[in-house]
């Protein structure tokens, strides 16, 4: 170690001016780490629909158009998520979207059967563009329509399923089950929420469409509803 007892001012300046560059240096690196890239959601794309309340069924894909229904209203982005357009407001909530063939339709109701295994049916509205434009469906057989809730199965037949958890009457984060064959397994997502849609798309990418409800880890209690979000899985097969 060097020590330099009656140092000139130049060389004072000199060093004052490294240290301010390596501070800056230092500020700059850290600025540029993005949330998405942090731990917390490195296997998860985390989006939100600004100024709305829950998200709810989910239908299309992120790097093309992707549809999801809020509270009462319907949003598409094809942006990957940076903006949203709303496409309509419903008037209430649509629990899940539907495709036959061309059309997508959305489901208002919600169906249990005798062993408690919940559905989404009656189509009240359609869309011929992925759910860029809604139009009024009146038909008669509409009630026809209609798909299982809170759980998809990817082209290889795995299935993810949510399952809601309640203790002592309050709601608890909900589970997201994967089961492959006979095992089944719960997945590792680093999010604590209501979950109220599991999507899987054509590249078996999975999306969860959640409440945006405050976790309270002190009793693991929520506290809804807030925020519209959705979570994408980076990779198929999560």
């Amino acid at each position: 170690m060097i020590f330099f007892l009656n140092r000139p001012k130049k060389f004072e300046q000199i060093l004052a001016a490294l240290l301010i560059a390596l501070v800056s240096i230092s500020c700059e690196n850290s600025e540029e780490v993005p949330v998405a890239d942090s731990d917390e959601y490195r296997d998860w794309i985390k989006l939100a629909i600004p100024d709305e309340r829950e998200a709810h069924a989910v239908f299309g894909d992120i790097e093309q158009t992707l549809t999801v229904t809020t509270w009462t209203k319907s949003y598409f982005t094809q942006d990957g998520g940076n903006t949203w357009t709303m496409s309509n407001d419903f008037g209430g909530t649509v629990v899940g979207l539907l495709m036959d063939r061309d059309t997508l339709f959305a489901l208002h109701a919600t169906r249990t059967d005798s062993l408690g295994n919940k559905s989404a049916a009656v189509a009240q509205h359609y869309s011929l563009d992925t759910g860029q434009t809604w139009h009024s469906y009146f038909y008669d057989h509409k009630t026809q329509y209609e798909k299982p809730m809170d759980v998809d199965t990817t082209s290889q037949g795995t299935i993810y399923e949510i399952r809601m958890n309640v203790t002592n009457n309050y709601v608890n984060p909900s589970d997201l089950l994967r089961t492959d064959g006979r095992f089944t397994s719960t997945v590792d997502v680093p999010f604590k929420h209501h979950f109220h849609d599991v999507y899987v798309d054509h590249n078996d990418r999975v999306y969860v469409a959640v409440a945006g409800d405050r976790h309270n880890p002190e009793d693991n209690t929520l506290v809804c509803c807030y925020d519209a979000l959705l979570y994408v899985s980076k990779a198929p097969k999560p």
